[in-house]
């Protein structure tokens, strides 16, 4: 049996639970408590201290896009079909296309970047029960702005990659819900991204994932 290694709130941890819901493969949850990321779990499973991590039946992996990588290259047949409902195109057969590989890389640096950017102002800003945010979260918010701008241009209206559902089309849906779940940063008024979002957002892996629902 599959287990992930996961935090309920973490979008780096839904990324996963939305792959291995796509490929149709049985898992079971394992809450990593943030007393034990330091310890146990760090000499055990994961290094680095973070969430998630994957126990494939012995092979364990860590880092959500890692993960994802894997899952893509182990289980190239799974799912027999995408998902059901309209306007559901199917999964990409690979983390980025390989002729397209440098700028679909590029593209997933951004998401994340803009990921780790909102992971900073939860953590240092006044969501975070500070009564001043530091200075340098201006530059973070100056950051995501930044990268909204740049991954406009990148994007169209029926995704990164048209016609299908794509990781980095996961990775920014994924981002952006729980940047709005969490009140960190306005995203909305680019009309490819917002098109490309609302596109995805209704796909049947997506909603039940959604950070206020129950893991």
């Amino acid at each position: 049996m599959r287990t992930l290694y996961m935090s309920p709130l973490s979008p780096y941890t839904r990324k996963v639970r939305v792959m291995l819901a796509e490929k149709g493969l049985e898992y079971r949850n394992e809450v990593v408590p943030f007393d034990r990321l330091g310890n146990d779990y760090g000499n055990k499973i994961n290094p680095c201290g973070r969430v998630p991590a994957l126990d494939d039946n012995g092979r364990v992996l860590f880092e959500s896009n890692v993960i994802l990588d894997y899952l893509l290259s182990e289980y190239p047949d799974a799912p027999k079909a995408p998902p059901a409902g309209a306007n559901a195109p199917p999964l990409v057969k690979t983390l980025v296309r390989p002729e397209k590989r440098w700028e679909d890389s590029e593209t997933l640096v951004a998401i994340e970047t803009l990921l780790n950017c909102g992971l900073t102002m939860l953590r240092f800003g006044t969501h975070s029960g500070v009564h001043r945010e530091p200075a340098y979260l201006a530059r973070e918010h100056m950051r995501v702005q930044s990268i909204l701008d740049w991954l406009e241009k990148r994007a169209t209206p029926e995704g990164f990659v048209p016609g299908w559902f794509s990781v980095l089309d996961l990775n920014l849906v994924i981002s952006v819900q729980w940047v709005d779940f969490r009140k960190l940063f306005e995203w909305r008024g680019r009309p490819n991204i917002d098109r490309l979002v609302a596109l995805h957002e209704q796909r049947s892996t997506i909603p039940a994932s959604h950070p206020s629902l129950p893991a």
